[in-house]
């Protein structure tokens, strides 16, 4: 077994403390980064083609549940779209 040499490099407490900050601040900006690609894609908007595959649900409930206010819905132009986060929060809280 070949023995390696060990090299002890003088650090004062203010650089230590710097290194630990830095490498503190480099994993928080990737777990926020994450957290924020996952917020972008709940915000995703759905067509009522898309919205119905999701939900597994019929054209005619889909519907029901918009005009009833009970899932909401966005209009651009002529398009109804239903937003990502709005249909989960709706499936979580069973209101």
């Amino acid at each position: 077994m070949e023995s390696k040499p060990v090299y002890i490099y003088p650090i004062s407490p203010t650089e230590l403390h710097e290194q630990y900050i830095a490498k503190v601040d480099s994993s928080v900006e990737r777990i926020l980064k994450k957290l924020s690609q996952e917020k972008e894609e709940e915000e995703q908007l759905l067509t009522v083609e898309e919205t119905l595959k999701f939900l597994k649900c019929s054209k005619q409930a889909l519907w029901n549940w918009r005009k009833n206010g009970i899932l909401p819905s966005y209009r651009l132009g002529n398009r109804v779209y239903y937003k990502k986060s709005d249909i989960f929060n709706k499936l979580i809280k069973q209101e």
